[in-house]
């Protein structure tokens, strides 16, 4: 599969029977990439980095569900790449083949040897440093991942409607505040979600009227919403 450049130095690959999004990152590093969440099916995904001629060094996960870290194990065997995830989704990550059965989907998955990291992650890459913002809500451990002026939001935000999936560990409110916490940083990035397109992130401010319905801020005026 063809990747497809949603910025500069970054490719999505969307695949797998459960669909998610998945996406290369050039970077300073062995092999010249990373790659921010796996999806379910790695072999898109794989036949991508070889089209683009790269390897990841490091695998960083947005959040530990089936369809964003599923396939991670098998990157984690070919390439000996490292695999981040926060510590609070541990459990989320393990419960995989329970909610892919409890689906009615034939996928199974198995666990890379995960690295857990903290709230304060981050990590250089060259010139360069990708930072975890915790942002939980979806998830216990859902993080936001910033690199080079792109924002990966996993199922936390999308340019498009709303993440939410009534799945075990979701909690609505607290999403709405962490989705606060990146209100106004959301100016200066590109958002690359877990699912659907890619947006900057002005854009979705004004934009998302689902989203906007959801943060209390529909028919708000501009400049009151951007205070969040």
């Amino acid at each position: 599969m063809a990747p497809k450049a949603v910025g500069e130095g970054v490719w999505v690959v969307t695949a797998g029977s459960f669909p998610s999004n998945s996406y290369i990152c050039a970077a300073d590093v062995p092999g010249g990439a990373v790659l921010i969440d796996t999806g379910l099916d790695p072999a898109p995904i794989d036949a991508a980095l070889q089209s683009l001629a790269l390897a990841p060094a490091h695998i960083f996960c947005t959040h530990g569900h089936f369809d964003h870290a599923g396939s991670a194990a098998f990157f984690q065997d070919k390439y000996g790449a490292p695999v981040y995830l926060h510590e609070a989704d541990r459990k989320t990550a393990g419960i995989g083949n329970f909610l892919l059965t409890a689906m009615k989907l034939s996928d199974r998955i198995v666990l890379p040897d995960f690295t857990l990291v903290e709230d304060d992650f981050s990590m250089a890459l060259g010139e360069h440093t990708l930072r975890y913002a915790p942002v939980p809500g979806h998830t216990p451990g859902s993080c936001a991942i910033e690199y080079r002026g792109n924002l990966f939001t996993g199922d936390t935000l999308y340019a498009r409607g709303l993440g939410l999936s009534k799945l075990p560990g979701e909690r609505p409110e607290l999403l709405r505040r962490s989705i606060a916490s990146l209100w106004e940083r959301l100016d200066g990035v590109v958002v690359h979600p877990g699912h659907g397109p890619s947006a900057p992130g002005s854009d979705i401010k004004r934009g998302n009227a689902a989203l906007l319905a959801f943060m209390g801020l529909a028919g708000v005026p501009e400049k009151r919403a951007a205070r969040g």
